[in-house]
């Protein structure tokens, strides 16, 4: 009896195929929460395998060295916040609710992500860096846009004013863990959350009215209370 002969296979088929996109995001998730708690040394291929509940080859083949994977995350995480600042609309006041929105839900609904965000910005790796970054050019544009000529600051005094205005909204992000204990509440529950922004928004308004006058200073022009520079 002759045997049956077995099917011809490729190298192509043989090559594994790109992970799904719930697998990729899954690992994703994984490695940036594993960066977020022990930095990059700690993303290790099997670790992020481990937690991600795939094998430590896949994440060879597909992202080649750690060095790719902590790349892959620096990446998502850019998308997403580019995402998050983007805006579908030219008038000022209706773009900074449209960031302001879109950047309370994407790190208040997001724990992975904000201690990610934390360890990036403390440490200032490159995607800290990148992201800082591009925020504070977000914000010394609009206070460009809004700002009085004559009493707005220029130059590395205007970058500081925009430092001081991310600071204030970053608070959150920054002392999460130190203020879930001593006030007893949690930063990011969705009723704090609330209160700190229109809290935040206050604060930032008034800082800000030396510089960047209220629609009555400016004689009607369409701006209310400042909120244009907020994030």
């Amino acid at each position: 009896m002759s045997q049956a002969r077995r099917p011809h296979t490729s190298r192509n088929a043989l090559s594994q195929p790109p992970p799904k996109e719930s697998a990729r995001a899954s690992i994703l998730s994984s490695a940036m929460h594993i960066i977020a708690e022990g930095g990059d040394r700690a993303a290790t291929f099997r670790s992020v395998a481990t937690a991600a509940g795939v094998s430590h080859s896949l994440l060879q083949h597909h992202f080649g060295t750690k060095r790719g994977l902590v790349a892959a995350v620096e990446g998502m995480v850019a998308e997403r916040f580019s995402a998050a600042l983007a805006t579908t609309t030219t008038d000022a006041q209706a773009a900074s609710n449209e960031i302001a929105a879109g950047l309370s839900g994407l790190i208040a609904g997001d724990a992975k992500l904000r201690n990610y965000l934390r360890r990036a910005l403390l440490e200032a790796t490159p995607a800290g860096r990148a992201l800082f970054a591009r925020i504070a050019d977000l914000v010394v544009r609009q206070l460009e846009q809004h700002g009085d000529p004559k009493t707005l600051p220029s130059g590395s005094q205007l970058a500081w004013l925009a430092v001081e205005v991310i600071a204030v909204n970053l608070a959150g992000v920054i002392f999460e863990p130190i203020l879930a204990r001593t006030l007893r509440e949690k930063p990011f529950d969705p009723e704090v959350v609330a209160w700190r922004t229109e809290a935040n928004r206050r604060f930032i308004v008034a800082a800000l009215k030396e510089y960047v006058p209220s629609r009555r200073q400016r004689g009607g022009i369409a701006m209310r209370g400042g909120a244009a520079i907020r994030l």
